[in-house]
């Protein structure tokens, strides 16, 4: 049974979508069929959709053959269908969720509904959302274990970003962001967190010397209000995006991707599409 991704791609030059897999890390496999393969001539190809799971020919040979009579052969492609994004998606996952790999640490986090609100706000922020091709050099490890008793831990590239943990009191959490040095320039947002126990640290990264480490205690259901304040967005995307782009570029690889959960990722886009179809239909 070879673990991997099954996938769904679309590309602004293709009446088509592309339905694969594979066992090796998303990013490598999209690199390789916008880089040459035969489906190169119709991108370039953007992640649609994806799962992580025990076994990707069981499932891709179950979507294959599902939309079969919507196969469309061009050029010696076997994988592209005439199928609206949104039903394949809806039929991968259906397929799918029996067989998703390490789902328990992410149910296990998810079931706690504040948490993924505070996590959707944090990838919906930083930009995490345009950079799912890119997984592996950044990271979501969920329920890591650690001595801190860490709920979960983003890193872009080596570097940690995000992370919340349970206060020593218990009930409320700490959380922490890794931003630009200019939060500094909104002081409303500075006394928002002295008023939870918070702070600005120098951040501890000789490769980014703008970098500093905002914290505050707050229970999940109030901590994502971090994320409306003057300042924080701009602060975020100033340093987030740059890294994000540097990886991008280099092609790098996080020394933390054998943690990364990509099912807790999976589940945080399905949640995305959920949340935008109830805003479209409002």
């Amino acid at each position: 049974m070879p673990q991997g991704f099954v996938y769904i791609l679309v590309s602004p030059n293709s009446d088509y979508i592309k339905i694969g897999r594979t066992e090796r890390p998303i990013s490598e496999r999209l690199r390789g069929i916008n880089g040459g393969e035969a489906y190169a001539a119709y991108g370039p190809w953007e992640l649609s959709d994806f799962v992580h799971v025990t076994d990707c020919s069981v499932v891709e040979s179950a979507v294959h053959r599902h939309f079969r009579t919507r196969n469309v052969e061009v050029e010696g492609t076997q994988e592209l269908f005439s199928v609206p994004p949104h039903e394949a998606r809806e039929r991968l996952r259906s397929i799918s969720d029996p067989l998703r790999v390490d789902p328990a640490r992410t149910d296990q986090l998810f079931h706690n509904t504040d948490v993924r609100l505070f996590l959707f706000r944090l990838f919906q922020l930083s930009g995490l959302f345009g950079s799912l091709d890119i997984q592996g050099a950044w990271t979501l490890s969920v329920l890591p274990q650690t001595n801190g008793g860490r709920w979960f831990t983003v890193n872009i590239g080596s570097h940690e970003v995000a992370f919340s943990t349970r206060t020593p009191m218990g009930g409320k959490f700490s959380h922490y962001l890794v931003l630009d040095r200019l939060i500094l320039e909104y002081p409303k947002t500075i006394m928002w967190l002295g008023q939870r126990g918070g702070d600005v640290l120098q951040a501890d990264y000789k490769a980014a010397e703008r970098a500093v480490c905002v914290n505050f205690d707050e229970d999940f259901a109030k901590a994502e209000r971090i994320f409306a304040l003057d300042g924080v967005r701009r602060a975020m995307v100033a340093y987030w995006a740059d890294a994000l782009a540097d990886l991008r570029e280099r092609n790098a690889k996080s020394v933390y991707a054998r943690y990364h959960s990509y099912d807790a990722v999976s589940q945080l886009l399905e949640y995305k599409r959920a949340r935008d179809k109830v805003v479209v239909g409002s």
